[in-house]
């Protein structure tokens, strides 16, 4: 590798960031993002394609430019490495595996063995790790780029410090379960992350769903549990103890009547997926399920689109307490957007219609609402753009450590 100057890596790092977030992009539009001179970025660019972690791209005219020669393009050299993200569902291990281009490439899934849980989800896991990764090196006549990073969406509780999971109700048996520690002993020496699967959705639409350049948002996802991940000021906001965006837990139920949360009127306890599947099964909704699995809100959701009148009530019950949650964040946090995702895809259009109403009848300024562009994928891409920016922050730091030894 080609030795960089040690008073260019900040301005490095910023060239790189604005080329992960844009994938292929001129120097001039580098120039005027980083705020450097052409000159300087003539000579960085030049620095980091000998040094084989630029690459040209193809070529494009630049937005703005006369007639003439069209303008290269850069771009990360995708031999440099590759990624996978991972989103461990409740049925299913979902891994997506690309190259330092940004851009998925192949996915696979395992089953995620949840009942079950401990080792048995542990080693699906590893498994769906391996066999992306093995897929994908197929389809190379040449090396295979090696893998860099590994992010991991988990529905639960995690440590933001030990990135062990302390509280995952879908797989049997994880609590305060050491995933990350586990992981790095099956893969020495890789950027490995674990992260929840709602933050992960909300970092998928920042960087390539509805809320892409927006700063300040809130992903509320419903699933098998009720979450939000909150950025701020363009980054993800964890809070204190990394438990930030449980909007699940909120009290909602003034009367402190629901048992289930240990007298606590948590907002699952009045409208998470168990309690709006309970009511449909003693009002006799018929849902409809996968085999083998038991009924899920998504299933909830396609009965009131297949015109069942009971779910379609109790699905609208659930979007206006849903509403009141939003509004009550929306009042704290006063974010420009609200993106609405999770197993709500079937009726999704409707979901934000109504969560929308309730909040403008609730708060003075309501913020926009949006349905995710992603759907169900949003925690896996997620994953993948995570451990992406991962492998970028490995890039930055070997960097550094050449320059320092210099």
């Amino acid at each position: 590798m080609a030795s960089i100057s040690n008073p260019g890596l900040q301005s490095v790092r910023r060239v790189i960031n604005v080329i992960r977030e844009h994938r292929e992009v001129s120097r001039k539009i580098i120039a005027d993002e980083t705020g450097l001179s052409t000159p300087s970025i003539t000579r960085l660019v030049n620095e980091l394609i000998e040094a084989n972690i630029l690459c040209l791209g193809s070529s494009a005219q630049e937005e703005g430019a006369g007639p003439g020669r069209p303008a290269s393009v850069v771009k990360l050299n995708p031999s440099h490495g590759c990624v996978i993200g991972v989103d461990l569902g409740e049925h299913e291990i979902h891994a997506a595996i690309g190259d330092m281009s940004g851009k998925i490439a192949m996915r696979h899934s395992e089953p995620a063995f949840s009942d079950e849980g401990g080792e048995a989800t542990f080693e699906s896991l590893i498994r769906a790790i391996r066999e992306v990764h093995r897929q994908y090196h197929a389809g190379f006549s040449q090396d295979l780029p090696p893998l860099r990073s590994v992010t991991i969406g988990v529905a639960g509780m995690v440590d933001p410090n030990s990135a062990a999971v302390v509280d995952a109700p879908n797989v049997k048996g994880w609590k305060n379960y050491p995933l990350r520690d586990q992981l790095e002993s099956k893969f020495p020496g890789l950027a490995i992350r674990v992260e929840n699967d709602v933050n992960v959705a909300a970092i998928g639409e920042s960087v390539c769903g509805v809320a892409r350049g927006c700063q300040n948002f809130v992903f509320a996802g419903f699933r098998r549990g009720i979450g939000s991940g909150i950025f701020i000021g363009g980054k993800l906001y964890r809070g204190n103890a990394g438990f930030a965006g449980e909007i699940g837990k909120m009290s909602f139920d003034p009367e402190f009547k629901h048992s289930q949360a240990g007298g606590l009127g948590f907002l699952e306890t009045v409208s998470g997926e168990s309690v709006l599947l309970e009511r449909a099964a003693k009002s006799g909704c018929n849902l409809s399920t996968e085999q083998g699995r038991s009924p899920t809100l998504k299933s909830l959701c396609q009965a009131a689109v297949a015109g069942d009148e009971v779910a379609a009530k109790i699905v609208d019950d659930a979007f206006r307490n849903y509403g009141v949650a939003i509004a009550n964040i929306a009042s704290l946090l006063d974010p420009e957007l609200v993106v609405v995702g999770g197993e709500l895809a079937p009726i999704q259009d409707l979901a934000v219609t109504r969560i929308g109403q309730t909040v403008r009848q609730l708060i003075p300024n309501p913020p926009r609402i949006e349905g995710s562009s992603l759907g169900p994928d949003a925690p896996l891409v997620g994953a993948f753009q995570q451990a992406h920016r991962d492998a970028c922050e490995m890039l930055l730091e070997s960097m550094s450590e050449k320059v320092s030894s210099q």
